[in-house]
């Protein structure tokens, strides 16, 4: 094995994992090319970084109200992007623990490493290593790089927005119309997969549902075109894009074993690696 494909989960670990997983994934990766994509990247920037920008947000919305860091940081979980979704808020915090590893003396001085991160730190983690280019594949343009902006009108402190936009109506210049006829067989065999019974009811459901979108595409790829990406790519069948994407012979990454180890059974890839 001379070389592995790096999917988002194993990314973020790498970043902001415990020690011994980001130990595990050095370990692994040590004397190997590190491969991989483009799709990858942008899921990365859509979590994440996305998470540090509505932390940097939040404090700059406090800060101009001349608050500090602790009301600050009661501010987070009620705020618009992330009200009712725990699995948001709890990474939200996790950006705010990697701040508190090393100590800041204020609100103003925790705004300017996340500014920091936003433009610079957060990407230069994602690629430390990486072999470049990525992987284009489906060559996913959803979303962009952080664009600074000014608002209210009047404010004296700017804030940052990803540019996104994919949709049924709206496709970005991207390959997944070419990339799903390259993997025509590839969506044959996951819509055919065999799901073994003693699973958990929700991963057979998940894997389910890899099955009948595999189908959606296969049928209506040809004449049908929209039903080939937009939210169909970006939640209910990324993770096959990502699989699809890493070369055949290469092993994923992956924390993710639930939907990983059985896509790479189906397609016939290496077993993905995880701890």
């Amino acid at each position: 094995m001379t070389a592995v494909f790096l999917e988002t989960t194993a990314a973020v670990e790498r970043i902001f994992g415990l020690p011994e997983t980001k130990q595990f994934i050095k370990s692994v990766c040590e004397k190997k090319t590190l491969l991989s994509s483009t799709y990858v990247w942008g899921e990365f920037k859509r979590t994440f970084l996305n998470d540090h920008i509505i932390c940097h947000t939040v404090f700059i919305n406090s800060l101009e109200r001349g608050e500090d860091i602790a009301t600050a940081l009661k501010r987070l979980p009620k705020y618009s992007n992330l009200r009712y979704k725990p699995r948001k808020i709890e990474r939200a915090f996790d950006v705010v623990a990697r701040l508190h590893e090393k100590p800041f003396d204020s609100l103003k001085q925790a705004i300017e490493r996340l500014e920091n991160d936003i433009l610079y730190g957060l990407q230069s983690y994602f690629f430390y290593g990486l072999h470049e280019p990525l992987i284009k594949g489906a060559d996913c343009q959803m979303t962009g790089l952080p664009e600074p902006f000014t608002e209210p009108e009047g404010s004296h402190s700017f804030r940052f927005k990803l540019v996104s936009k994919c949709t049924k109506s709206q496709n970005p210049a991207c390959d997944i119309i070419t990339f799903w006829k390259h993997h025509e067989n590839d969506l044959e065999a996951i819509s055919k997969m065999d799901i073994p019974s003693d699973l958990p009811k929700k991963i057979i459901s998940e894997l389910n549902d890899f099955r009948s979108e595999a189908q959606v595409i296969l049928d209506k790829m040809d004449e049908h075109p929209s039903e080939a990406f937009g939210i169909r790519c970006y939640a209910k069948i990324a993770d096959l894009i990502i699989c699809l994407e890493c070369p055949s012979d290469v092993p994923i990454i992956t924390s993710n074993m639930k939907h990983y180890r059985p896509l790479s059974e189906t397609l016939n890839r290496p077993d993905p690696i995880w701890s």
